[in-house]
């Protein structure tokens, strides 16, 4: 065992470098979890996203949702099709298109292609900044990782 910690501890220093300084090697940038990981936001700041994401868990979309990149501008300009633009207002989908098409447990109104969605307009910039949050909240979690919203 004690020979192993000398090795141990360079692997876990090789990750948190850049790769440019481990020679072009592929480095972890991201992190996975078995539960599913809670994505807090402002009620306050978002009150307009947080009464649509209710609405929709009533209306029986799923609560977890997996991160899943590939796809994602596909299957949001897919689900906006057919939802014209207002001015000064934005259309808020959840599950959001990052948040889907992947894993088990699909619930009424889900399909099993993963691009369909409920929709609201809500201000255009309060869906923008949330938009902006929950990207950064996510840029550190791995495809495939659960997550849910939480507000506070």
């Amino acid at each position: 065992m004690l020979r192993a910690a000398p090795l141990l501890l360079f692997l876990l220093a090789l990750t948190a470098l850049p790769a440019s300084a481990t020679g072009g090697a592929r480095v972890p940038t991201c992190t996975t979890s078995s539960g599913v990981r809670p994505i807090s936001f402002s009620a306050k700041k978002y009150p307009n996203v947080r009464r649509h994401f209710r609405a929709a868990l009533a209306r029986g979309w799923p609560r977890t949702l997996v991160v899943n990149r590939q796809g994602a501008d596909a299957r949001r300009d897919r689900l906006m099709r057919g939802t014209d633009t207002r001015p000064g207002l934005d259309r808020d989908e959840y599950p959001p298109a990052v948040g889907r098409g992947r894993g088990k447990g699909l619930r009424r109104g889900t399909s099993p292609r993963g691009w369909m969605a409920d929709v609201r307009y809500v201000p255009s910039s309060e869906n923008r900044s949330h938009g902006a949050t929950l990207g950064g909240k996510l840029s550190r979690l791995c495809d495939g990782t659960r997550f849910r919203y939480v507000f506070y």
